[in-house]
């Protein structure tokens, strides 16, 4: 089985959007409609759609992906098989997630100075007929090489401590402990992090 890794760019909008649409939940799991928006997601996204009528909800994260992946600002790697995307990797410069940043996360930037570069993964989808094909493990190592050659200090990802499922978006802790990630223990979860 050849799969092909490599970056998401912004001509890859509607291709991403069939993948979130038609693959990546077709084993009917809840993230259906996520379109993996939420590390950008404010309040104030939040706000502003439930303003909308109750039928035009639904639309507003897959347009909102839209968007972010042609202005570059939805970033990460998307696996290929068969000419079709069927695992997606997102991940970006840390301090580009509202989620992560200093103010919402401050436990999750322990350690790290005020000049590190840190490429933060925070979720893996993969199509539910390819998962367990190290798919996942795949884009991590293509991630860590994409963090090398554009110097960034660390990558770190945010795993479960348990075992995988479908909702645990960044995939359990040994797959990060096999590609030599430290785990470091936080108030709310863990962090997978490797010195680049």
């Amino acid at each position: 089985m050849e799969i092909k890794i490599q970056e998401l760019s912004s001509d890859m909008a509607h291709e991403y959007i069939d993948f979130f649409d038609n693959r990546a939940f077709n084993d009917g799991n809840i993230n259906k409609g996520c379109y993996c928006v939420w590390h950008h997601w404010t309040e104030k996204h939040e706000y502003d759609r439930n303003q909308l009528p109750i039928e035009e909800r639904p639309f507003c994260k897959k347009n909102y992906a839209i968007d972010l992946i042609e202005h570059n600002k939805l970033r990460g790697f998307v696996a290929y098989y068969d000419s079709k995307i069927i695992g997606f990797c997102n991940a970006d410069l840390k301090d580009n997630y509202f989620r992560f940043s200093k103010e919402n996360h401050p436990d999750s930037w322990v350690g790290i100075d005020k000049n590190d570069k840190i490429l933060a993964i925070v979720c893996f989808t993969v199509d539910p007929d390819y998962r367990g094909k190290g798919i996942a493990k795949k884009m991590l190592e293509y991630a860590c090489e994409y963090a090398q050659k554009n110097n960034y200090d660390y990558v770190e990802s945010y795993p479960s401590d348990g075992k995988f499922n479908p909702n645990n978006c960044c995939g359990n802790r040994s797959m990060y402990e096999s590609q030599g990630f430290k785990i470091i223990n936080i108030n709310n979860g863990i962090i997978a992090r490797k010195k680049i």
